[in-house]
């Protein structure tokens, strides 16, 4: 019981927290009210425990390891919903070195485009906050006091190991309705309103047996209208992940209000909604990356109001970024089959071809990627959690496999062929200045489902 009262004190800051292999221990106490209280102070330490809770996958105890891998699979999870908070401390500063400072404390690289800009080397900034500012804000401040201009679409350098985020230097950004929650921004794109009087219809089908409807007695011969009216009216929505994250859609962008300045809803009919996803490639140049553009079905009234008072919505996605620590597989040594393998997946490099067409700088990689066999509980746990395993999904490859040179330069990669059910695949390089491929690198990913909430006032009816 002193254990759990411990870990209590430490959850309320009254006391230095225990040492961590003491707070592993407690996982596989005796008492359960001993393994909640120190799986709660694991659980508030957050990313500090992370280190510890995965030594502790392989503990013999199995009430510890299947704790350690709910708690690692908790920790990651929170850490990739909660957003970036970047200092702003810059007083009459070259604006080169405030990029680049920001950039670092964000965990990725800030580009200038074009970094030959005329006065760009001489522009000096100011850039103060009291506290910490999210991601989005710091770069939207920067950007105010750097007249520079950014694009949540664009793509980042292809082939870098650090997310890209490039910055324009082509005057002060123009801005739009955005609604910010976490490590996402939501951009309000377009509202979109067409009404359509169609005055013929389409041909009527053939029957069984060959005849049109209207050739035949009984209501299927009644007259038709002389016209139809189609109304056409949805909201254009631009999610964004802060650049180190990917996202894929969870689920069904829903409208939870949406009402006008008469007070009329503008909710289309119960289980009728319906959202569009559309995606573009995000800064590690996925089809499941750092952006999606979505459609929100909209009701448009007969007599609308000016404005939309308020919009708000919510759209289930899947959060990943990929973890530290890769799993590497040499090129290198004798032809043949060399396999390798961490706590979740086994890598086969089946075979390494080199084009015989010496004009031609491409080399063919087979690798087959499975999930472990014989993982433990505790091992597939966090797999398990996440649903069908990553591997599979092509989309998602380039965020996880990563082939470098001697040097440690990315090399480029596209897919020529990929087996689902046999998780074969076969990589093609084109170096663009890098040496000959010397290793492949798999990342394995941290995953998180959550809901990002957005909220839009008094935009404009079309």
């Amino acid at each position: 019981m002193m254990g759990a009262m411990l870990a209590l004190l430490v959850l309320l800051g009254q006391t230095p927290a225990p040492g961590t292999s003491d707070l592993i221990a407690g996982l596989g106490s005796g008492r359960y009210a001993e393994r909640e209280a120190a799986a709660a102070a694991l659980e508030h330490l957050g990313r500090e425990a992370l280190p510890v809770l995965r030594s502790a996958l392989d503990d013999r105890d199995p009430e510890i390891r299947t704790r350690a891998a709910a708690l690692i699979a908790k920790i990651e999870g929170a850490l990739l919903t909660q957003p970036t908070l970047i200092r702003l401390d810059f007083d009459d500063q070259p604006l080169t070195e405030v990029v680049r400072t920001v950039g670092a404390r964000a965990g990725l690289k800030l580009a200038l485009i074009p970094e030959s800009a005329p006065g760009l080397q001489g522009r000096k900034v100011t850039l103060r906050e009291h506290e910490p500012v999210p991601f989005w804000k710091a770069i939207d401040r920067l950007c105010e006091v750097g007249h520079l201009q950014y694009n949540i679409g664009m793509p980042g350098q292809p082939g870098s190991r650090e997310p890209v985020f490039p910055l324009y230097v082509i005057g002060v950004r123009p801005t739009g309705p955005t609604s910010d929650s976490g490590p996402f921004r939501v951009n309000l794109v377009s509202l979109h309103y067409q009404r359509d009087v169609v005055f013929v219809n389409p041909p009527q089908p053939l029957n069984r047996i060959g005849l049109l409807p209207a050739l035949l007695p009984g209501p299927a011969n009644e007259a038709r209208p002389a016209s139809t009216t189609n109304e056409q009216f949805h909201a254009q929505v631009q999610v964004a992940a802060e650049p180190r994250l990917s996202l894929t859609p969870n689920g069904s962008l829903r409208i939870t209000e949406a009402v006008d300045d008469r007070g009329q809803s503008l909710l289309i009919a119960a289980g009728s909604e319906t959202a569009t996803p559309r995606y573009s490639g995000g800064y590690f140049g996925l089809t499941a990356g750092s952006t999606m553009q979505m459609q929100a079905p909209l009701k448009h009234p007969e007599m609308p109001g000016k404005v939309i008072r308020h919009l708000r919505g919510v759209i289930p996605v899947m959060v990943a970024t990929r973890k530290p620590s890769p799993l590497v597989a040499p090129l290198s040594g004798t032809p043949g089959t060399k396999s390798f393998q961490n706590d979740e997946v086994s890598l086969d490099i089946l075979d390494v071809r080199i084009n015989p067409n010496p004009n031609v700088n491409q080399t063919s990689i087979d690798l087959s990627i499975r999930p472990r066999s014989g993982l433990t509980e505790a091992q597939a746990a966090p797999i398990a959690l996440h649903g069908e395993f990553p591997i599979q999904r092509p989309d998602l490859h380039h965020q996880q496999i990563e082939v470098v040179d001697a040097q440690g330069r990315p090399i480029p990669w596209y897919h020529s062929s990929f087996d689902a059910e046999g998780a074969r695949i076969t990589l093609t390089l084109t170096p663009t200045g890098q040496g000959s491929p010397a290793e492949v690198r798999y990342y394995g990913l941290a995953r998180a489902a959550t809901e990002i909430v957005f909220e839009f006032t008094d935009v404009p009816m079309p």
